[in-house]
């Protein structure tokens, strides 16, 4: 074939303008006949696609294609992003509309599913294919038009592959269809298609029948043109009419008016807009009215009110737990509280970012009607209004729900039911809520893989374990009588990394890194490859993990297990064994052996010359510790001089929790901190940054890195406050500066070590997000990893739990011009070198990074929570922490033991103050009773002061105080169970209490059994009771027992008589 470059057609439509005038838009079209058909089994198109690594075609072994008409796109795009549905033909008919109709949400939706190359899906340009565009008739409907341009489409697709083809339209129908002479193209409607193709299949039936009858947000505007004569239903009080799309852009142009992401924090009481370089602070938007139907999440346009409207940002903490926002995001907001904020009100949304959420039926709702209010998990979510059959069916579920619409004349967002995972509370559960929460797809939580994929996997059965074929031994390099160990936690499975030290002779060493070989088995574009790459990181949780590969590859083929023979590639490092400069690097593929499987605690052991590591042969042990012991000092070199350049040592909570097989919670354990989890680290670290700056060599516009950006001195405000209300200083010019202000803190607070353990966690919380980039988006000077103090660094070392480790194995291996990876291109060009493919990766990476992180935080909180459940059904959970967090109704507290932080709440949701009796008496039965007439003073972020007529000197609860409290859950029907905390006594300052006689005390019960408004003025004239003792508060808790069983004051002071005699003559 060859492109008619010279034919040219004309594309006409009309718009309507900023003025509401309709203008006639004409475009020139290139009219061509070298357009691909995409599929696989066409060699004939296939030779026109080129020498690039095509991502995405139809599937050879689909027995069908299909085809979407506008209805279908608009109404059951949630059907068509499901990642069983597969085979789509998108036309440039529909694309084109949509951009016309500004329908952008819907068609980045579209682009999403073809670009999923999992979804074998591709896009086919119709309008400019001489062989299926078509022209407009006299007379001829738009809408009549277009659908003759996809039965067009549809004939030449079935003439062209032979294949049966269905047109998909809720409009149009087989009688509709002017049939082509092979007769292969049948139109049917979602719902008839569903029925044909997918009989068995629940979630696809309920959906079809569920978005048939949701009112979407097209719906409305169709409504709110159409409805000229007839008036619409009122809006909601506060709620009004986002502006035209024209005049918002004209606005963001001008600067009249801010985009960005809306972030609510807690609840959806508050949120804020990024003002951008423009304005230099967040905009605020508080309250619903000003929200105006926008969600978290959404791309939102703002208008700023007037100053006598700007306040300061809400400090406190959420009553009823937080959203799904990352730490640092909680601190932009309560940083710098006392300065006025910027406020504003939404008035239009760029972009719906709408997602599945998880939703438990309102605990009240009654058992009649349609409609019901689902409470989202997230409490940042508004309530959103579904309609199900039979309520019963799904209350006391947790219900994944989406939004479809919100118009201005209701409270809440319709939405639509989509599935139940099963009764609330229940550990599976809400394990599956947390994976629906952060985007985890449907295969990965269900640990499944397509049949055709596990086709892909080298065999490796009980009776026919895998072996190295020798073609393949002979062109690694054998490093098989080196001693390599790999060293992990207990019971690990996915070893992805091995080590090596020997001494090479004539003053030189080498280390060597060994890390499995994924690539040489997951090939680029491959189903496996495909999936691994969407699925972009293996999933860790409290309990379970979510792996990225068939468990074949990540437990057995690739995993480095010992005493086999595996496949790795490997980088050899050869020194000076005494200053330890490198001399020469060497990058390849190798075949290891490794010797040992070493946990932690052994490798430790070895390295401490014990003669014997716990269950390791005393041979073998004997064999590793030289090993181990010259692979410390090589790395202990290595971390000097990295943290002599400015490298952060900074903290994590991270935990591990010891569960039985009823899932009972036996134990939390902190992270262990032994010096061979350093050792390992730098090892990894070390050949990261060296694979980074080779792949950056070997391709400067498509190299993927991993980058930390420096922090803005602003991030650091809390972080420096924080230090000088302990005496210390805190310089950040830069991260070698920053580097020395913790550690001489650290050096400084050996006796209370957890000072410095929350200032370097508050020094990670103020630090921005790393992330994976293509070489060729940024400048070479904003490669640095701030962190490491590296000025090159990528991820190589993690390649079975990590797809960018796999990218960049790929990029490696291609610039050491390895024989197997150019043969894996052959003559096409791979993505892995193309800088916009690397860089589409390197999104999907972080997103898909940053959502299992949150999802292991969500994990943990919820086993954290299960363990407080088990653990307080015989009596209180009473532990010491420390103060990391202040806030304007009270403080957070880190508990060491468990790596819990929770909230001590010092004011309740009513606005009452409520200082536990306990803070005077020292006695855990008190701490849900309150001091009267308590008064709340605090100095963000560093203290908060509690006076009261009844304590003899103010409270003061400064940073980093310790202070007894006891653990406590509260129980939520729609969200998670909260550990919260109730607090016993502050340990750092001892209240003095004053020691008192029978008498005194009974004079002092007679006193404060007045009114409160009383019992001050009694005070004032009695100077023996400024102070309750503990002796006082036990009287006056019997004295308020009493008087609830009726009886009275004086037989309850005769018994004190009675006390006071024995007194007496006692002593």
């Amino acid at each position: 074939m060859t492109a008619l470059t010279d034919i040219r057609g004309e594309r006409s439509f009309f718009r309507k303008t900023r003025g509401n005038a309709i203008v006639k838009l004409v475009r020139e079209q290139y009219v061509r006949n070298d357009i691909p058909c995409m599929a696989e089994c066409c060699s004939s198109c296939q030779q026109l696609v080129g020498n690039t690594m095509h991502q995405a075609y139809l599937s050879a072994e689909a027995d069908h294609y299909v085809i979407p008409d506008m209805s279908i796109v608009m109404r059951y795009l949630e059907i068509l992003e499901h990642e069983e549905f597969t085979g789509i033909i998108l036309s440039q008919t529909i694309v084109t509309s949509l951009q016309q109709h500004d329908k952008m949400r819907t068609y980045r939706k579209l682009r999403q599913i073809i670009n999923d190359t999992r979804h074998n899906s591709v896009m086919f340009y119709n309008e400019i294919f001489a062989a299926t565009r078509i022209t407009r008739l006299p007379g001829e409907t738009i809408t009549k038009r277009d659908w003759r341009a996809l039965c067009s489409m549809a004939n030449w697709y079935s003439r062209h592959l032979g294949k049966p083809i269905v047109l998909l339209s809720e409009v149009f129908h087989q009688s509709d269809y002017d049939p082509s002479p092979h007769n292969l193209v049948s139109v049917r409607t979602m719902k008839q298609y569903i029925d044909q193709y997918w009989p068995d299949h629940s979630l696809l039936q309920s959906l079809v029948h569920v978005l048939a009858e949701a009112v979407l947000e097209d719906d409305l505007e169709r409504i709110k043109m159409s409805s000229n004569k007839n008036k619409s239903d009122p809006a909601v009080s506060g709620y009004t009419e986002y502006k035209a799309m024209e005049e918002l852009e004209a606005g963001i142009k001008s600067s009249r008016y801010f985009s960005g992401i809306l972030k609510c924090r807690g609840t959806r009481d508050s949120g804020y807009v990024n003002g951008g370089s423009q304005l230099g602070k967040d905009i605020l938007v508080v309250g619903p009215e000003n929200m105006n139907r926008a969600v978290h999440g959404d791309l939102v346009v703002v208008e700023l009110l007037s100053e006598n409207n700007w306040t300061t940002a809400p400090n406190t903490i959420a009553y009823g737990g937080g959203s799904a926002e990352d730490e640092y995001e909680e601190m932009r907001l309560t940083t710098n509280t006392q300065s006025m904020r910027p406020t504003g009100r939404v008035i239009g949304i760029l972009n719906r970012n709408w997602r599945s959420y998880v939703a438990t039926i309102q605990e009240d709702t009654p058992e009649g009607g349609s409609f019901h209010l689902a409470i989202p998990l997230d409490s940042a979510i508004p309530k959103i209004r579904i309609r199900h059959h039979d309520v019963k069916m799904i209350q006391n579920q947790r219900i994944v729900v989406r939004i479809d619409s919100w118009p201005v004349s209701s409270q809440y967002p319709n939405g639509h039911y989509v599935r139940s995972l099963g009764p609330i509370h229940q550990l599976d559960t809400e394990v599956s809520a947390i994976l629906v929460e952060h985007g985890i797809s449907v295969s990965q939580a269900s640990q499944g893989f397509s049949e055709a994929s596990l086709k892909e996997m080298p065999l490796d059965e009980p009776d026919r374990p895998w072996q190295p074929e020798e073609k393949e031994l002979a062109r690694r390099r054998d490093l098989r009588s080196l001693t390599v160990f790999s060293i992990d936690p207990p019971n690990c499975q996915d070893i992805d990394d091995a080590l090596s030290a020997r001494d090479l002779g004539n003053g030189l060493i080498e280390l060597g890194v060994h890390i499995a070989d994924v690539s040489y088995f997951v090939k680029e574009n491959s189903l496996t490859d495909l999936e691994a790459r969407a699925r972009g990181t293996t999933v860790y949780l409290a309990d379970r993990r979510f792996d990225m590969l068939p468990s074949v590859l990540s437990e057995r083929v690739c995993s480095l297990r010992e005493n086999v023979d595996r496949y790795a590639v490997s980088v050899l490092w050869t020194m000076d064994s005494k200053t330890f400069e490198v001399k020469n690097t060497w990058f390849g593929r190798s075949i290891i052996r490794s010797s040992c499987e070493m946990e932690y605690e052994q490798a430790q052991q070895l390295l401490d010359g014990e003669p014997v590591a716990t269950n390791l042969d005393r041979e073998l042990g004997n064999k590793l510790r030289p090993s181990i012991q010259k692979l410390a000092t090589i790395l202990r070199a290595m971390r000097q001089n990295r943290l002599s350049k400015g490298a952060l040592e900074l903290e994590s909570s991270e935990v591990k929790f010891k569960i039985t097989e009823n899932h009972k919670i036996t134990d939390i354990i902190p992270k262990d901190t032994k010096e061979i989890h350093g050792l390992v680290a730098e090892a990894m670290i070390m050949a990261n940054a060296y694979v980074g700056k080779r792949v950056y060599d070997g391709f400067k516009e498509a190299a993927i890195l991993r980058r930390h950006p420096p922090p803005n001195p602003g991030q650091f405000d809390m972080l420096v406050k924080a230090a000088e209300s302990r005496g210390f200083s805190i310089d950040f010019s830069s991260n070698l500066a920053l580097s020395k202000s913790l550690q001489h803190i650290a050096d400084k607070c050996r006796d209370d070590p957890e000072i410095a353990r929350l200032m370097k966690t508050m020094a990670t919380i103020a630090m921005n997000e790393a992330g994976y980039i293509s070489s060729g988006h940024y400048p070479v000077d904003q490669y640095f990893h701030y962190g490491l103090a590296l000025d090159f660094y990528t991820h190589f070392t993690s390649p079975i739990r990590r797809y960018a480790d796999v990218v960049a194995h790929r990029q490696l291996l291609m610039c050491v011009n390895d024989e197997v990876a150019l043969a894996d291109c052959g003559t096409k060009i791979s993505s892995m070198t193309q800088d916009n493919k690397v860089s589409e990766i390197c999104d999907n990476l972080n997103l898909k990074s940053r959502e299992s992180k949150f999802a292991q935080r969500d994990s943990t909180e919820l086993f954290q929570s299960l363990y407080v459940l088990q653990n307080t059904v015989n009596g209180p959970l009473i532990e010491t922490g420390v103060i990391a967090e202040i806030r304007s109704n009270g403080f957070f507290v880190f508990i060491p033991r468990f790596g819990l932080k929770g909230p001590v709440f010092l004011v309740g949701k009513d606005g009452k103050t409520t200082v536990p009796l306990s803070l005077q008496s020292g006695n855990s039965e008190h701490d849900e009773e309150y001091l009267p007439n308590c008064d709340i003073q605090v100095d963000m972020p560093t203290a908060i002061t509690v006076t009261a007529a009844t304590l003899p000197k103010p409270i003061v609860f400064s940073l980093f105080d310790h202070v007894r409290v006891s653990l406590k859950l509260r129980k939520s029907h729609a969200h998670r169970h909260m550990v919260y905390m109730t607090l016993i006594d502050l340990q750092s300052s001892e209240l003095p209490s004053k020691k008192m006689t029978s008498s005194e005390m009974m004079q002092s019960i007679i006193a404060n059994n007045n009114d409160d408004s009383d019992m001050t003025t009694n005070q004032q004239h009695m100077p023996n009771t400024t102070t309750m003792s503990k002796q006082e508060i036990e009287a006056r808790r019997e004295l308020k027992k009493s008087t609830k069983h009726q009886g009275t004051m004086y037989e309850l002071l005769e018994q004190f008589r009675k006390i006071s005699i024995t007194e007496n003559t006692t002593n």
